[in-house]
């Protein structure tokens, strides 16, 4: 069974997908979001070329139930075209999700419970926290 949702000229397709699978495509669902199954192959992505940012943007948030700020800087205004004709799992979609925005200049990082999209050249001026081991911790 497959379930195909459109939105702003993006389609959803979930393979398989059971209720839950549904309500995390559905932006009529309200606030409610339910995480698609880890590591199964599920989403197709099919979005119209030159897909605008913002219209991936929702399409990944509604995939992987994060929040996410877009400001309006010029980046964001820059459009996608993405190709991938094969079911993907979330981290797979993810994934491509990063690199379209890497490809327009654009990059995410944590902040407090959103993820910020910012212009990749201008991160280094921003309050990114770093996350590496220290001394004597975990590591080889």
């Amino acid at each position: 069974m497959r379930t195909a949702v459109r939105t702003a000229g993006l389609v959803l397709l979930l393979a398989g997908g059971g209720a839950g699978a549904h309500a995390a495509a559905r932006p009529e669902a309200g606030s409610t979001c339910t995480k698609l199954p880890a590591g199964k192959r599920v989403v197709k992505l099919n979005l119209k070329p030159e897909t605008d940012v913002a219209d991936l943007v929702a399409w990944i948030s509604a995939i992987t139930c994060r929040q996410f700020v877009l400001p309006d800087v010029p980046a964001s205004h820059a459009k996608v075209t993405i190709v991938a004709p094969s079911l993907l799992t979330s981290g797979e979609a993810y994934r491509l999700f990063l690199d379209a925005l890497d490809s327009v200049g654009l990059t995410v990082y944590p902040d407090g419970h959103f993820l910020r999209i910012i212009e990749s050249a201008k991160a280094k001026t921003y309050p990114i926290p770093v996350i590496g081991f220290a001394a004597g911790g975990q590591g080889g």
